[in-house]
């Protein structure tokens, strides 16, 4: 969570000023998703920054209307003013091809009330014979320090970010956060619209990040939180709900390519279930794809303070159970963001299942287990194939390769489920594991 920061730099302006491709520019990939269509990016995109000796938080903004005509655009404005106080700099994007309108103008009144350090950015200055015309069409706001660019074409991001650079050095000798994102892992919240994604963000943190509205699909953009979190720093990531067929009206493929691109990037992966309808195919579908991802995956069941729980939570448990059958193994918990329950505790699960995939066994020891196994009678059906094993290196969850003499012998997804279970169980792993089985002619 962000208070008063000098190292904290948001970009401002009006819907379709370019904010969100100055955004992308500066980061150099698309992290805020680009749109032609105004007011697409509904919340904060925050982002850790290291330009020359100046590190930073950016940040992205919705598109401020200084005379809301939605619910929506309402909260958007209400959380742009208010993270604009917090602000250390203000980039305020202008356009230069809409000319100075009276908008421009309340907004500038609304930021220095607040009184924030502001950069002018007059985008959409498409040539050099356009610079000095662009200069003079908004000097009347009064903003000492202006810069011309041309977003789309990539010109003038460095002067930008030089300009941000200067303001945050003149800042010093405050020490600001340095590789906080880089260096925090990476928690990717993900499940189908309204299961209550960023409720659960906003509920987390002393104050909203993210806003949330009644409707589905109104987390439009992947989001990355920053937080401090028992000696840990945790990126979260909240992205666009995910389904197969999607209703996004701007760009549905887009936003679920971006949304699968950051369960790439995540460590732990956490798919959230509204507790109160049925398990559906989208969310097995969901489940299915980060375990092919083979990224390390836990369930939150949400909004437990709705749930009818006169069957008992223990045959609730066992209906979970039988639904999840095809991904047993996966540990699972119950959370409400309404009444505080289990939130706190989906982080430490998180962090307890980020250091256990971490883990690695000596080969001597996992060789024991799987001769011991052949002894056991739940084991040895399956063990009696296996000569030896060992532990991949490199991979995002363990991985291990069982070694078969037996070259008859097929080994079902059942078996391949049973195995997985069984090295899970044998070492406390409570990450997800994957287990290859290798034919390798075994002499002794």
């Amino acid at each position: 969570m962000i208070k008063k920061n000098d190292f904290f730099v948001i970009l401002i302006g009006r819907p379709n000023v370019g904010k969100s491709t100055i955004f992308n520019k500066i980061l150099g990939k698309t992290s805020a998703l680009s749109s032609k269509i105004a007011g697409t990016t509904l919340d904060l995109n925050i982002k850790d920054i290291s330009y020359g000796e100046a590190d930073f938080l950016i940040s992205d903004s919705g598109g401020f209307n200084i005379s809301p005509a939605t619910e929506i655009e309402r909260k958007i404005k209400e959380k742009v003013l208010e993270y604009s106080k917090k602000a250390g700099v203000v980039l305020f994007v202008v356009d230069y091809k809409s000319g100075f309108v009276p908008e421009d103008k309340e907004i500038y009144l609304n930021l220095i009330k607040n009184e924030a350090n502001i950069i002018l950015i007059i985008n959409k200055v498409d040539s050099l014979k356009d610079v000095g015309n662009a200069l003079a069409e908004f000097s009347n706001l009064g903003i000492k320090e202006s810069i011309t660019i041309s977003a789309e074409r990539g010109i003038g991001i460095d002067e930008v970010l030089e300009g941000v650079a200067k303001e945050i050095n003149l800042k010093r000798p405050v020490k600001p956060i340095k590789n906080y994102e880089r260096d925090a892992f990476k928690i990717a919240i993900i499940g189908r619209p309204n299961s209550g994604k960023s409720t659960y963000i906003n509920s987390v943190l002393t104050e909203d990040l993210l806003f949330v509205d009644e409707k589905p699909h109104t987390t439009r953009d992947s989001i990355d939180t920053c937080i401090k979190y028992k000696g840990y720093s945790i990126t979260l990531i909240d992205t666009a709900g995910i389904r197969k067929k999607s209703r996004l009206d701007v760009n549905p493929a887009a936003f679920q390519e971006q949304s699968m691109s950051q369960i790439k990037r995540a460590d732990v992966t956490i798919v959230f279930i509204d507790v109160n309808g049925d398990i559906t195919r989208d969310d097995l579908s969901l489940l299915k794809r980060v375990v092919l991802e083979k990224k390390t995956l836990m369930i939150a069941f949400t909004k437990w303070d709705l749930k009818d729980k006169s069957g008992g939570v223990a045959e609730l448990r066992k209906d979970i159970l039988f639904e999840l059958k095809e991904f047993s193994g996966i540990p699972f918990i119950f959370i409400s963001s309404k009444v505080n329950k289990n939130l706190y505790k989906l982080l430490d699960l998180s962090i307890e299942i980020n250091n256990t995939k971490k883990m690695k066994i000596r080969t001597k020891d996992f060789n024991g287990f799987i001769e011991e196994a052949k002894t056991d009678s739940k084991n040895s059906r399956i063990y009696k194939h296996i000569n030896y094993g060992v532990q991949r290196e490199g991979e995002d969850i363990p991985t291990f390769l069982l070694f078969t003499g037996n070259k008859g012998k097929t080994f079902g997804m059942a078996d391949i489920k049973f195995l997985r279970n069984s090295i899970k169980e044998k070492f406390k792993i409570k990450s997800n594991v994957e287990v290859i089985i290798e034919y390798k002619k075994y002499t002794t």
